[in-house]
């Protein structure tokens, strides 16, 4: 009998609901007054209008945690809640990105997991098992790559990432990138000429440090790990050419 053979009615309607979610979403963005909503513009002014209000926060939190799951990018999202600042821009952006990813990434866990598994068999819990070994610095990495938000959200959650490695690696990667984000477009925002030329000029190179930070740790990681296989290769070949060893 065949995975797909295996999967269950309700397993199907699960993963049935998840595609016909996202493409729902697609469609109401792309077909509807809906896009022209979330677009930027729009955005920066709606929070611009009300961030002296106490909920105004909340209002932008709430936003992501209910557009990310329905795989809509978060990119406007993050230039309106600069409307608030350097500081508070930073810290609203990296509440609703996290809430946002967390949100989203159980939605996939809950409706597709199991349809992934019941398809993949033995190769779903082999790719699971690296995942929670080795996942987490390439997961810390991805999240500052401009990769799309629900890419990367979903995908975790289908190959099996374990919950609490996908929250960590989502903060160790979220909040710095998010507070760079925020930091520079907040006030690249409010300032003209020169000065937001050298502001433009720090945003581009704040990337290539973090990416040098963040990519370090793990090249050596991949570094130690292919060294040690190389050693156990070698080992294993003396012994099969030592007649005393068979």
């Amino acid at each position: 009998m065949n995975n797909s053979a295996a999967i269950t009615k309700s397993v199907w309607i699960k993963a049935t609901v998840l595609v016909l979610l996202l493409a729902s979403s697609f469609g109401l963005l792309h077909w509807t007054p809906l896009g022209d909503f979330i677009s930027e513009e729009n955005l920066v002014k709606l929070l611009t209008g009300i961030r002296q209000i106490w909920w105004a926060p909340m209002a932008l939190i709430a936003l992501y945690a209910v557009l990310a799951p329905l795989g809509i990018t978060v990119v406007p999202l993050i230039v309106a809640g600069a409307v608030f600042g350097p500081v508070l821009g930073s810290l609203y952006n990296s509440t609703g990105l996290i809430v946002g990813a967390t949100v989203s990434f159980w939605l996939a866990r809950g409706l597709g997991r199991r349809f992934v598994q019941r398809m993949l068999g033995e190769r779903a819990r082999k790719i699971e098992r690296f995942t929670g070994r080795h996942g987490f610095w390439p997961l810390v990495q991805t999240r500052f790559l401009p990769l799309p938000f629900p890419v990367v959200n979903f995908g975790a959650a289908l190959a099996g990432f374990p919950p609490i490695q996908f929250v960590l690696a989502s903060i160790v990667g979220l909040v710095p990138s998010t507070i760079i984000h925020s930091f520079f477009i907040a006030n690249i925002m409010f300032v003209q000429g020169v000065e937001r030329i050298w502001y433009g000029v720090g945003y581009g190179a704040s990337f290539v440090v973090f990416n040098l930070l963040i990519g370090v740790p793990w090249f050596q990681g991949q570094r130690r790990r292919a060294t040690r296989y190389r050693e156990l290769l070698g080992i294993r070949a003396n012994r099969c050419g030592d007649p005393n060893e068979r």
